[in-house]
């Protein structure tokens, strides 16, 4: 059996212009227990967090998540780096920055909706960066891998959330 490690892969043709030469770690978490709040504004979503070990500083994180998420009222995810959030909309009012949601789901509350989205960061450091997705409760409670209604019925269903850091050379 053989190993190969190498530092960096370019393409025999050279890396395109803005693009990268290669993955270099992938790192995965996934939540396959149940998570709730009825804590207003945003919160952690237990256990699902990664931290990546970039090689390099010049190195862009590929992140991406699947959310199982229930509930009775408006929902939104977004996305951190340690405790700043990244891949946001822009500032608006009184509007939420987010990276993604914003379901009704009053009346439909024994079913589960996926929340999935890509975003690329640059942590620019060679030091541990943590990834973390959080959660957005308005009012009522808010579900991850179980619906709202988690009634013990063949209609209702369990999920699981995964969130995926992989490092690519640049």
């Amino acid at each position: 059996m053989s190993t190969l490690k190498v530092n960096k892969i370019i393409p025999v043709g050279g890396v395109p212009t803005g693009g990268g030469g290669g993955i270099i770690q992938v790192l995965q978490t996934a939540k396959t227990d149940t998570f709730s709040t009825t804590s207003s504004g945003f919160s952690d979503i237990t256990g699902l967090s990664v931290t990546i070990t970039p090689t390099s500083s010049t190195s862009k994180i590929l992140l991406h998540y699947d959310a199982n998420v229930g509930g009775n009222e408006i929902v939104f995810v977004r996305l951190l780096k340690g405790s700043t959030a990244i891949g946001i909309g822009d500032a608006s009012s009184n509007r939420q920055r987010v990276t993604q949601g914003g379901q009704f789901r009053s009346g439909n509350d024994d079913k589960l909706s996926i929340f999935s989205g890509t975003f690329i960061d640059s942590p620019s450091t060679t030091s541990a960066t943590t990834y973390k997705l959080q959660i957005y409760r308005h009012s009522g409670t808010v579900t991850v891998n179980k619906p709202f209604n988690d009634t013990d019925a063949s209609y209702t269903g369990r999920g699981i959330s995964t969130l995926t850091a992989m490092e690519v050379s640049a």
